[in-house]
């Protein structure tokens, strides 16, 4: 039998008997065996770890060697004593296994080791409480678990890049947990039990606002208002010294309660109220979401996967990122928005929109972008720095403790989003890329499809309203054919017909057949879909819009992938790989055939716009950036919010 430590100081004992290493190395080889037990650690993830970028030449031999002194020091190559040391290890015992490029700790029972007890207690704590039991269960879970920490997480392990992170994670998910036990003993009137608890966790991280809060309040109920007071002050003084940052909206008003001495909080137990996962009550932040779209339809799918992985309680798992990707016009930020405001209250600690358009277009640099978003934050301009790399680390050391939902807008690569990604692991982001070929490797992906035929109908039906039910039900369905299924598109004829009483739906429907360049350019709100498809092109590189131009050529709608490198002109490029690279712009589609064989069009209504700005349309026509309205952050002239996302 083995028990492992790592938890604080590194603690390996073998049927009771002590077999920690001491040498340095060994116990840095062996934590990261223990942390990755049951999987394969390579031998460059073991080189890395020991001797980052500069391994010695006998880095090989001398890594043998370490892991022939584990195997004897801790008896983990026969899992019992007095048998040939070379010999096979039974199933079920201890053992370091050789693999092909690398080694395995072999581990059964992984509950030996305290921290994957602590990940088992936490996460049976966590489910007791969303079960409803009672939280006099989930609070003495949680204790349990908490109750394996001895210190520091590796606190005598020398450390690399791999178990700096791991150690990293460990403490932040400590924090997580000791959060949501403390809130729970504070809601059971256990003010006095966990005071000191309190005062030490605080004391650790004294830049911590969900501690100092929790402190606060044990200490108003305990009596001691100067106490309380002396928290907040030091807390301040702390974030203002270190950071540059003043205490969050929600901490001030508990300081204010807490100065005139409000009765509420001398209870033993404040009324229960809402709260987020993880503990953290809901208050008001930055809330930046612009309204909610009242005539949605469709997506219930996606936005329940999207909800599923962004607000499920899995505790510490990490910021957790979902890409929105789709043709123009179908509707990406109206249903980031819609998802937004169904998982507003997992996140009461603010929500971000970053439009990102003016961006892509050239009229503002991600720098100001993201400073104006910190302004909004509360951190004042005046403190913030002026390179984006800094920026972006304020973004994050300002979210680290905060549960913060951030929708980034009309991104068009993935170092975009990473510039404004948070930091802390309750935080969540939903991003819509319109290149799918420059999305993170990170995160879940969401294509949004065209609407149904019924559900074109419906959205149809929500913005011509009573004006919907007098008209032609043939005309109406060929109106909503004639879109594709673009919401944009449909949005757009349903508002013309709404503006124009005198028209009908038959006569509009005449109208778009005779002449498409219509279609393409009415309008919904600040959008057309020649604007969205012209951004989209904007982009292209060169080879890719030459290829997309040989496309257009031809009346045949389908090419397959040796016609297209018949007809493609030598020297541009690989053709399956440009293929590829505007099927995952979305300006291009691309079909099974039953014998197995990839054909590639461009979807009608794309195409026309196209061709359009093939031939050289008007200025006027394509306007090179999306009209913005409310949203002006700290009277910067940064504009983080859209009038309309409806595109």
């Amino acid at each position: 039998m083995i028990e492992i430590g790592l938890l604080g100081s590194m603690r390996i004992r073998r049927n009771g008997e002590d077999v920690t290493p001491s040498a340095p190395k060994l116990r840095q080889v062996l934590a990261l065996l223990v942390l990755n037990a049951n999987s394969l650690v390579s031998v460059d993830q073991l080189c890395e770890e020991l001797w980052e970028d500069h391994p010695p030449l006998s880095a090989l031999t001398t890594l043998q060697t370490y892991i022939y002194q584990l195997r004897r020091r801790l008896l983990l190559a026969t899992g019992q004593h007095g048998a040939a040391f070379s010999s096979r290890p039974p199933h079920g015992c201890p053992a370091i296994l050789t693999r092909v490029g690398g080694y395995e700790l072999r581990l059964d029972d992984k509950q030996s080791v305290d921290a994957y007890r602590f990940d088992q207690l936490t996460e049976q704590g966590m489910a007791q409480l969303r079960t409803g039991a009672r939280e006099e269960e989930a609070a003495l879970t949680l204790k349990a678990a908490l109750s394996l920490w001895h210190g520091g997480a590796l606190v005598d392990v020398s450390t690399g890049r791999r178990l700096s992170a791991w150690s990293t994670q460990l403490e932040e998910r400590r924090k997580s947990v000791q959060e949501q036990r403390f809130s729970l003993e504070l809601e059971l009137g256990r003010h006095h039990a966990v005071l000191d608890e309190l005062s030490e966790a605080f004391r650790a991280h004294p830049t911590h606002e969900a501690f100092a809060g929790q402190l606060m309040r044990a200490l108003h109920r305990c009596g001691r208002r100067p106490d309380a007071l002396n928290t907040f002050r030091t807390l301040r003084s702390h974030l203002v010294e270190e950071l540059g940052l003043e205490p969050s909206a929600q901490l001030q008003r508990l300081h204010q309660e807490v100065l005139a001495d409000r009765g509420h909080l001398r209870g033993p137990a404040p009324a229960k109220t809402e709260s987020a996962p993880g503990g953290r009550r809901l208050g008001p932040g930055p809330a930046q979401l612009p309204a909610d779209t009242g005539d949605f339809v469709g997506r219930e799918r996606e936005l329940d996967q999207l909800e599923t992985f962004l607000g499920a309680d899995r505790p510490s798992t990490g910021m957790r990122v979902v890409e929105v990707h789709g043709p123009p016009g179908v509707g990406k930020s109206a249903f980031a928005v819609r998802a937004a405001h169904r998982l507003r209250p997992r996140f009461p600690d603010g929500q971000l929109f970053i439009d990102l358009s003016a961006v892509g277009e050239g009229a503002q640099q991600l720098a100001d972008v993201l400073s104006a978003c910190l302004t909004a934050c509360g951190v004042q301009r005046e403190k913030q720095p002026s390179g984006l790399d800094e920026l972006s680390r304020l973004f994050r050391t300002w979210t680290a403790d905060r549960r913060v939902l951030v929708v980034v807008d009309d991104a068009l690569t993935a170092s975009q989003i990473r510039a404004v990604l948070p930091g802390g692991s309750g935080c969540a982001v939903i991003a819509t890329n319109r290149y799918r070929a420059h999305s993170l490797s990170t995160g879940r992906k969401i294509v949004l499809p065209a609407l149904s035929p019924e559900e074109s109908l419906q959205l149809y039906d929500r913005v011509a309203g009573e004006r919907s039910r007098q008209e032609d039900p043939t005309a109406v369905q060929e109106l909503t054919g004639l879109c594709e299924g673009l919401p944009l598109a449909i949005r757009a004829v349903a508002g013309r017909l709404t503006a124009r009483p005198g028209w009908s739906a038959a006569r509009l429907a005449l109208r778009l057949r005779g002449n498409p360049r219509m279609l393409l350019e009415l309008p919904d709100g600040t959008q057309s879909l020649m604007t969205t498809v012209a951004a989209s092109h904007r982009h292209l590189p060169a080879p890719s819009r030459e290829l997309l131009h040989l496309l257009l050529q031809r009346e045949r709608p389908r090419w397959s992938l040796d016609e297209v490198v018949t007809r493609l002109r030598p020297g541009i490029g690989d053709a399956e790989t440009l293929l590829e690279y505007l099927v995952d712009v979305h300006l291009v589609q691309e079909h099974l055939t039953p014998d197995a064989r990839l054909l590639y069009s461009v979807p009608r209504l794309i195409r026309q716009a196209l061709i359009l700005l093939s031939r050289g349309a008007p200025a006027g026509d394509v306007p090179h950036g999306r009209m913005v309205g409310a949203g002006v952050v700290g009277g910067t002239g940064v504009t983080l919010m859209k009038a309309d996302v409806r595109r």
